[in-house]
């Protein structure tokens, strides 16, 4: 994958740590002395039995898998006092005829006992989890039907979203397959608290934002990887390829180590399992929107050792805005092989190609007021076009410890090429008695590389009498640009009489840069249960970070060799979590993160890096039988170190600049009674420049987050009845004003609200189908403001699409 010495050390010492821990026989896991040391539980009853054995599991670290008939209707008793895992799994199981059996592979299953026959009732809905045979699979979303997560993989120890001391939101793969996400653009718009800048109508891009902070890195299955923030990246592959999207708010310097304090995102991706299943999804929307998708896996051989799962996507769109198109083809494989009962190493590819035309915006006239033309209207040329090819490669080992524990090695190679780009936009502010206006066109050439790998080890361990946890990890990181452009001529256009046929030019490639950025890190973190109610989460990541650039840029006379280096930069991490009951815990943390600066003062010097630090304390709890989370957070940031004009040297910088950001979040996702789901989220965001320029004091740093965003999402399933089969669902998403100031000139969207509606059915056989209305009122706004030159976008107006799913 790549001939780094610093990458080739990481990797082999995670494998030699890895079959270390393999060495000697394995034992049944319940009769492991860890285990079999009493813990503490404080665990009502009356919640269904599924979902409390799936609990214990989780809180055990030992994979159960079960068919949910065997739970239905079925409701634990109360767990109270210091127990084993053996005596709290058999007082779960007292009087339902269920017992505990092991399996070859160190999992484990449920069965009827041979002295009594399991109770019959009656459940009024599907049991909310269905248990599976892997480790890491406690936290897939796929297949529960469920809004709420039991847990998520984010921080490679796998958790209740309640343990986690920060402000996080899951979209299961149920939420993401009932409001058709099809991109991460879209699913974003559906996280609370994160804003989406739209880059371009109808293409790859797009800019996430969440408390002020740009989220510039996005995981894979834990391996981090750059997003398109400040840049020409594009934002990754279709949903099709992923179980759920779990987003962190806040900074994440424990897992990322350098980056923006906003957040993290991780895309978990679907797996391959044992049990053989089909799928097949169909779409047809407004302005000729089609998507088609076919997902198949299952074992490969009699024992079910090695599995195998197949993705395959192709989308053809067309857009409310003229002449603006895309086709996306998508193929996504990946198999996994039981090399021994608690070892497994699973790899796949994903390639995605992507051929369009998108668009770039209107301009605006100069006193900040907007265009009132059609929505349709698009003033780019007609030669406009971007070909891009994406490719990734995976490959992870993981082995499960004898004591519950768990190794991993994560690599990820990926690649994005883009051949051919060209573009025309809009450049110049419109004249606002004959409509005319000015276009700039460019021709682009880039191809990026990322390697990463990542390697950690999770263990319990005993100390003081009680259960505690301790992670101990690596990760390296590798990002290779190569960029070359030329152009930059002009033509003239009128917004009013809009003439796409403009001449295309013919250009070279004489403007270019090229750059490495290599980062490599050791992370550690423990939980520690300071009391029966009361845990303490402590972590820290030592990283290194270094960015070699040139730039040949002869179209802006700029010609430069950068070489910036941070060494052995800290970033500590601190949280509490106090159990209040049995549906609620109280939490604080502390967080921090840094970023590499390029900027340099008068003296020539290298800015010292900015520094991201975060105060946060909520409230989090599981309602309706554990069937819904919910969270409330009230946080407070500060980025220390930004760089700033130098009053006394205007040509330079230095490290004065201090940002703040502080707010509240509440959400609420999940079952809250049978057959309905909800998901709502609220967010308040203040942002504000402490020191600075005047100019900068003036303004909102982040003028892309709105103060207030407010999102809803509802569905119901009729039961027995007239209406057995049918579903609706509701949405609403409304934001505040945003804008953006261009000297003494404000450029302002007022506050808007989109509604949407749904009518499903159920045909019965794994057979259903949808009928979504997007922007139902049909609202008239901007979803980006920017200057008089260019870049302002028109929302989408109302639109339906029509979805089809079935399974075999």
């Amino acid at each position: 994958m790549t001939a780094d010495p610093k990458f080739r050390l990481i990797t082999l010492a995670a494998l030699a740590a890895l079959w270390g821990s393999s060495a000697g026989a394995a034992e049944p896991l319940l009769d492991q002395p860890a285990l079999a040391a009493p813990q503490t539980y404080r665990q009502a009853g009356g919640q269904p039995l599924a979902q409390a054995l799936n609990e214990l599991a989780l809180r055990l670290s030992i994979a159960l898998s079960f068919d949910p008939v065997l739970t239905e209707g079925l409701k634990s008793p109360a767990l109270a006092g210091r127990l084993s895992a053996r005596e709290a799994l058999a007082r779960l199981l007292a009087g339902s005829g269920l017992e505990i059996a092991a399996r070859s592979d160190g999992s484990f299953t449920l069965r009827r006992s041979a002295a009594a026959a399991a109770p019959s009732a009656e459940a009024d809905a599907l049991p909310l989890v269905r248990g599976r045979a892997s480790a890491e699979s406690r936290a897939t979303s796929e297949g529960t039907g469920s809004y709420a997560a039991l847990a998520v993989s984010l921080g490679k120890l796998e958790q209740r979203p309640r343990d986690i001391p920060q402000s996080l939101s899951v979209l299961t793969r149920q939420q993401l397959d009932d409001r058709n996400l099809a991109s991460l653009d879209e699913a974003m718009r559906n996280v609370t608290g994160i804003s989406v800048e739209t880059s371009s109508t109808g293409g790859n891009h797009g800019n996430f934002y969440a408390r002020g902070y740009a989220l510039d890195t996005v995981q894979i299955d834990g391996v981090v990887t750059p997003a398109s923030t400040g840049s020409d990246l594009s934002t990754g592959f279709s949903m099709a390829v992923y179980d759920r999207v779990e987003v962190l708010r806040g900074p994440a310097g424990l897992l990322q180590g350098a980056g923006d304090p906003g957040g993290s995102i991780n895309l978990v991706r679907k797996r391959a399992s044992k049990e053989f299943a089909a799928s097949y999804e169909l779409f047809t929307g407004s302005w000729r929107r089609h998507e088609a998708r076919f997902d198949v896996g299952g074992s490969l051989n009699e024992t079910g050792s090695v599995r195998g799962r197949l993705v395959a996507a192709y989308q053809d769109r067309h857009s409310f805005v003229d002449h603006v198109n895309s086709r996306k083809p998508l193929v996504y494989g990946t198999a996994a092989i039981d090399l021994d009962a608690r070892t497994t190493l699973s790899a796949g590819l994903t390639y995605q190609q992507y051929k369009g035309r998108p668009a770039f915006g209107l301009p605006a006239y100069e006193d900040g007021s907007f265009l009132e033309v059609p929505r349709s209207t698009n003033v780019d040329p007609a030669w406009s076009h971007i070909n891009e090819e994406l490719k990734e490669y995976f490959g992870e080992i993981e082995h499960r410890l004898e004591n519950g524990g768990r190794a991993r090695l994560s690599l990820v190679h990926r690649e994005q090429d883009e051949p051919s780009r060209k573009f025309g936009w809009a450049d110049c502010s419109v004249d606002r008695t004959s409509g005319d206006s000015c276009l700039i066109s460019w021709i682009y050439r880039s191809h990026w590389k990322t390697q990463g790998a990542d390697a950690f080890v999770s263990s319990p361990f005993e100390a003081f009498g009680r259960r505690h946890q301790l992670t101990l990890g690596a990760d390296y990181r590798r990002v290779s640009k190569a960029f070359q452009y030329g152009g930059g001529d002009g033509a003239y256009v009128n917004v009013y009489r809009p003439d796409n046929r403009v001449p295309e030019p013919s250009y070279t490639f004489d403007n270019g840069n090229n750059s490495k950025t290599t980062q490599y890190g050791a992370y550690a973190r423990a939980h520690l249960q300071l009391a029966d109610r009361l845990q303490l989460a402590l972590g820290g990541r030592l990283s290194w970070w270094e960015r070699s650039e040139q730039n040949r840029n002869a179209y802006f006379n700029q010609f430069s060799d950068t070489h910036t280096e941070v060494k052995h930069k800290f970033t500590p991490l601190a949280g509490l979590v106090y159990t209040l009951n049995d549906s609620w815990s109280a939490y604080a943390s502390y967080t921090s993160i840094f970023s590499p600066q390029t900027a340099s003062d008068f003296q020539g010097r290298g800015l010292a890096p900015r520094t991201g630090k975060q105060f946060e304390l909520g409230l989090k709890a599981e309602l309706f039988d554990k069937q819904a989370n919910a969270h409330v957070a009230l946080f407070r940031m500060e980025d220390v170190n930004r760089a700033t004009t130098d009053p006394d040297h205007l040509r330079y910088s230095i490290a004065a600049g201090k940002m703040r950001s502080e707010g509240l979040e509440a959400e609420i996702t999940g079952r809250l009674l049978p057959r309905w789901d909800l998901s709502a989220g609220y967010a308040f965001n203040y942002t504000a420049t402490l020191s600075g320029t005047d100019e900068e004091k003036r303004r909102l740093y982040s003028y892309i987050a709105p103060r207030h965003t407010l999102h809803l999402w509802s569905k119901y399933g009729f039961g027995p009845g007239a209406l057995d089969g049918f579903s609706v669902g509701a949405g609403l998403r409304a934001l505040s004003s945003t804008y953006r100031l261009a000297g003494d000139v404000k450029f302002e969207q007022r506050p808007y609200a989109l509604a949407s509606l749904q009518l499903g059915y159920r045909f019965g056989s794994g057979l259903e189908a949808a009928l979504t209305i997007e922007n139902l009122f049909d609202k008239v706004y901007y979803q980006r403001v920017w200057a008089a030159f260019g870049s302002n976008y028109y929302g989408e107006p109302r639109n339906a699409m029509l979805s089809l799913r079935g399974k075999f």
